[in-house]
């Protein structure tokens, strides 16, 4: 279901992109080209002034965000999700944030005010607030990273592998292959 906002802006969504039909998309939304948007998402983007220039979500192409994942930002704040990217099922994004191209967040991880550079790979369950990290990092199954451990926590992340780069390769290729099945077959 694609809604307005508070003032009015309603959600872009590209031609090639799939939503799910229980999906909940509202506000100031631009979905990119070939995304998979999947069952029960929640994407929402609240601005409550026209004066507002910040809010709003941007989900670059080829990205899939998949079952129950809520993406979210305030009045005033911005999140970027960079081309072909996987947010799996029941993570939680908010805003302000920003996350690469080719990153892999798994399953119920929760990411607050962060940014992610390219080629990172979050583990599930793991929790990263107001942090940046750098790119082509793995961040293991549960980790905690915030501001009181965040320096200490960064020095120990290690390099992505070639390996877990080519399942974020798989994963986006899967992806993709979502958007165009469910789009193209659900359409009659």
């Amino acid at each position: 279901m694609l809604r307005e906002n508070v003032v009015g802006d309603t959600p872009h969504i590209d031609s090639t992109a799939y939503v799910d039909p229980s999906a909940i998309i509202i506000g100031r939304v631009d979905v990119g080209p070939n995304c998979y948007i999947g069952p029960s998402v929640v994407i929402r983007a609240d601005r409550f002034s026209m004066d507002d220039e910040k809010a709003r979500i941007t989900i670059g192409a080829g990205c899939g965000i998949q079952d129950l994942a809520v993406l979210h930002v305030h009045a005033e704040q911005a999140l970027t999700i960079g081309e072909d990217t996987i947010i799996n099922h029941g993570a939680v994004i908010h805003g302000p944030a920003a996350i690469g191209r080719r990153c892999f967040v798994g399953c119920k991880s929760v990411l607050a005010c962060v940014d992610i550079g390219d080629f990172v790979f979050v583990r599930s369950n793991s929790v990263l607030e107001e942090v940046v990290v750098p790119p082509e990092k793995y961040i293991e199954l549960n980790s905690i990273i915030n501001i009181e451990n965040r320096k200490e926590m960064l020095e120990t992340l290690r390099d992505i592998t070639d390996a877990e780069k080519a399942y974020i390769d798989k994963c986006v290729a899967e992806n993709r292959d979502y958007s165009l099945r469910y789009k193209y077959s659900l359409e009659q």
